[in-house]
């Protein structure tokens, strides 16, 4: 298993944040951190393992996926993508954001 120093750089930090609209302020919330750890490890900062470890549980929770350098990323470098949704979550994002057809489930044959 890899650290979380090696998958959560503060790059990826604000990255996933913008991916999921958050400020610092709410991954400071979902992590159980002070909104001053959250920003200095963005700014570079020395910060405890067990703080990274919980910003990155909290981004994960969220439903964020982080791929480390040499992942399953097409081309090898580190990454951050979405994780994909169950079914009922798809049509609660579908009706979310307006979608007037839901699409196929997983389960549909084409």
């Amino acid at each position: 298993m890899r650290s979380a120093s090696m998958l959560l750089s503060p790059e990826m930090s604000r990255a996933a944040r913008a991916l999921l609209r958050w400020g610092a302020d709410e991954l400071a919330t979902a992590a159980g951190l002070s909104l001053s750890t959250v920003k200095r490890f963005e700014r570079g900062g020395m910060v405890r393992g067990p703080s990274v470890e919980a910003m990155l549980q909290a981004l994960q929770s969220a439903g964020l996926e982080f791929i480390a350098a040499g992942g399953r990323s097409l081309d090898g470098g580190p990454g951050l993508r979405t994780m994909p949704m169950l079914e009922p979550e798809v049509a609660a994002a579908e009706e979310a954001v307006g979608l007037d057809e839901p699409t196929l489930s997983v389960s549909e044959e084409i």
